[in-house]
């Protein structure tokens, strides 16, 4: 996760813990730079491997107060149902993750909140519920997309690996909708990825995760109505140059990629599949 501390107003906030089994290893990094409890804690969506670490963070820092979208937060506080379905989608990849402790409704803020500098943006499509956020940290505004604007890795060269991040179930148009959003809003300083990096290019690739998108779309309507996720994938691969780099990624970010690779081309083929029948 990122953290802000805004010293000109007197608060520090986290944005996303990560996976249950991240949050012993962030606890150790907020200790070592010396951030000590959060005032807040931001969650885009709630998906294993953003918000995972809700319930165990709370028993380390009860006094953060988090912030979360309306409709996922029921997901925080009973995590059952989304465990089962993270369960059917990610099949042994949940038990890397950890499982998620349910988290006591009074552990998040209200609902209403407005924070001084923080901007919420709604932005459903690689889920249902999904929030992002700009932030205002003394004249400097921070996109935090989520996973609204795809995955991004920026190479040693300054090559980029880039993939929409678009699981069963997709909805195309919401998605685009979404990203028009954060496009959007203008000038931007800085933009930062919950699984990678940042950059001082948000426009740019803000853009570029618009165009891929829809280059997908295209990609996917073209191939035969019998081909599966694995016809999917190698045309991707072979037409998308945003794709070019998987296999130069560190290996555990590659082995990630290839994996949710399939899910976003499974996504992008359930949607395909569902206009044609329409």
């Amino acid at each position: 996760g990122w953290h802000i501390h805004d010293k000109s107003r007197g608060r520090s906030i986290l944005m996303e813990t990560g996976p249950a089994a991240s949050v012993p290893r962030l606890a150790e990094d907020l200790k070592m730079i010396g951030a000590g409890e959060p005032d807040y804690l931001l969650y885009t969506h709630v998906h294993l491997d953003h918000s995972g670490g809700a319930g165990q963070f709370h028993e380390l820092f009860p006094g953060t107060k988090i912030i979360a979208p309306l409709k996922g937060r029921t997901h925080l506080i009973d995590p059952a149902r989304l465990v089962q379905a993270s369960r059917e989608n990610l099949g042994d990849l949940c038990d890397v993750y950890g499982m998620p402790l349910p988290l006591p409704e009074d552990a998040l803020a209200d609902p209403d909140l407005e924070l001084e500098g923080l901007t919420i943006i709604d932005t459903p499509g690689h889920a249902p519920h999904h929030s992002s956020y700009l932030y205002d940290l003394d004249g400097t505004r921070i996109l935090f997309p989520g996973e609204a604007a795809g995955c991004y890795f920026e190479l040693d060269d300054g090559s980029i690996f880039m993939r929409p991040a678009t699981p069963h179930k997709f909805y195309y148009e919401t998605a685009m909708a979404s990203l028009q959003k954060l496009i959007d809003l203008g000038d931007v300083d800085l933009i930062c990825y919950p699984h990678s990096g940042c950059s001082r290019d948000p426009k740019g690739l803000l853009e570029m995760a618009s165009a891929q998108m829809a280059f997908w779309k295209d990609i996917i309507s073209a191939l035969p109505e019998e081909a599966g996720t694995e016809e999917g994938v190698e045309a991707l691969l072979r037409n998308d140059p945003a794709l070019s780099h998987i296999d130069r990624l560190p290996e555990k970010d590659r082995e990630r990629e290839a994996f949710f690779l399939r899910q976003s081309a499974d996504g992008y083929l359930g949607y395909v599949r569902r206009n044609a029948d329409s």
